[in-house]
């Protein structure tokens, strides 16, 4: 849907729910912090309605990122789990479901991962990334450096079809 285009934050989370639960997976890296974080933004995006109305995704990945940033700041880690459902129009759908692109994220420690996924997956520019995880766009663009150097370095062992990914 566009910009715009929901009622109410109900309406919104109804329709957004399972999408923003895969961006938080994508991010978190654990079903069960995906579902916290999902449940947050939406929580957040209800009860900030007037100013999240015009772009409640954006505000709700905002939340999911913010929130995850606080997370791994505190060195908090989950094993991570493939209970998560998979929609072909999400982005983060086919990574979810993609064993070795999947493992590779996985390789990464959480700042890098998040960069990777805004940037790459959600099309977010570094300096839309550094303001949404609060650090400088200079330690967002070493962050990425980093992350496809090591994403390379893990995936070129990987089939051919992998490999061809953008990164």
């Amino acid at each position: 849907m566009a910009r715009g285009a929901f009622g109410d934050a109900e309406e919104f989370a109804r329709a957004r729910l399972d999408a923003l639960r895969r961006f938080a997976y994508l991010i978190s890296g654990s079903a069960a912090e995906a579902d916290d974080l999902a449940q947050i933004a939406v929580v957040e995006v209800w009860q900030r309605w007037r100013k999240a109305r015009d772009n409640p995704e954006a505000y709700a990945r905002q939340v999911i990122v913010t929130r995850n940033v606080s997370r791994w700041r505190r060195s908090r880690r989950e094993v991570p789990s493939d209970d998560v459902d998979h929609r072909p129009d999400d982005p983060a759908g086919a990574v979810v479901t993609n064993g070795a692109l999947w493992q590779a994220l996985q390789e990464l420690g959480k700042p890098e991962r998040t960069v990777v996924v805004l940037h790459v997956l959600y099309r977010y520019t570094f300096s839309e990334i550094a303001a949404i995880c609060g650090d400088p766009p200079g330690t967002v663009s070493s962050r990425y450096a980093r992350a496809r150097r090591s994403l390379r370095a893990h995936l070129a062992t990987t089939q051919p079809a992998i490999r061809s990914v953008r990164g």
